[in-house]
């Protein structure tokens, strides 16, 4: 209970920020920024809500991949910058859990923000361009695209996470993440054969779905790489990240 109870405190301190609130208000109202002209202006827009709302997703993630950026990079960083962090690593629990509750929550507001997302696009959608039946399994196939977004943007958080508990540099976290996720394309079309064991190779799981409407056609860059291969590259690389920065935190003198 002491951990949850961690993690609730900094939920707290997290929705407590106006920056939060903003950006949720913006991810909600961006749906309606993009909808009515659409609406309006392009008369040729042929789709139905969830059409929208992948167009939606599709523009605004990179708002959400930003925002879980920030979080990640200065949760840690702000308790040095602050002088907070003495009065944080006093309490009855460990180092270790002081940081995943912050790893934790600050991912779940990010995630948050993702549902947000979803949900507002998916009803200015419907209310802007009807709800007539859908073909078979749209819905499904919508929603499926969306969680699969979903491990590049943990990947990216973590990343940012690690560097700026690690270097307790902000600007740096964010600037190495934001440069790697560029990078990522690049790094993917490398055809040696130990490129496959890269994290930019494995944080793309659609690959991997049955449904064609899904995959998109999209098959593994290298023979032999399965969906279990995949994730149990993507679970090496989080553990050893992870690893790496509860022990730094953990050794690491607060002067």
């Amino acid at each position: 209970m002491k951990f949850f109870s961690l993690i609730q405190n900094e939920i707290m301190k997290l929705a407590s920020k106006r920056s939060t609130w903003i950006f949720y208000v913006f991810i909600v109202l961006i749906s309606l920024f993009l909808g009515i002209p659409i609406k309006i202006w392009i008369q040729s827009y042929i789709g139905n809500y969830v059409s929208f709302s992948s167009t939606v997703i599709m523009v605004c993630s990179l708002f959400i991949t930003l925002f879980a950026l920030v979080l990640g990079a200065q949760t840690v960083t702000e308790e040095y910058k602050d002088g907070t962090i003495k009065q944080l690593l006093i309490r009855p629990a460990s180092r270790t859990s002081i940081l995943m509750a912050k790893y934790i929550s600050c991912l779940l507001t990010a995630l948050l923000a993702y549902v947000l997302l979803f949900i507002s696009s998916i009803a200015v959608g419907a209310v802007l361009f009807g709800t007539e039946p859908l073909a078979e399994q749209e819905f499904i196939v919508h929603l499926k695209s969306v969680l699969y977004a979903l491990p590049d943007l943990i990947f990216m958080y973590t990343l940012a996470f690690v560097i700026g508990t690690v270097f307790r540099s902000s600007a740096l976290a964010i600037t190495i993440a934001v440069v790697m996720n560029m990078a990522g394309s690049v790094f993917a079309v490398l055809q040696y054969d130990w490129a496959k064991y890269l994290i930019f190779n494995n944080t793309n799981w659609t690959m991997y779905d049955p449904n064609p409407h899904v995959s998109e056609g999209l098959s593994p860059p290298f023979p032999g790489m399965t969906f279990g291969f995949s994730f149990t590259i993507y679970l090496a690389y989080w553990i050893i990240l992870m690893g790496i920065t509860i022990y730094i935190f953990r050794k690491r003198d607060i002067a």
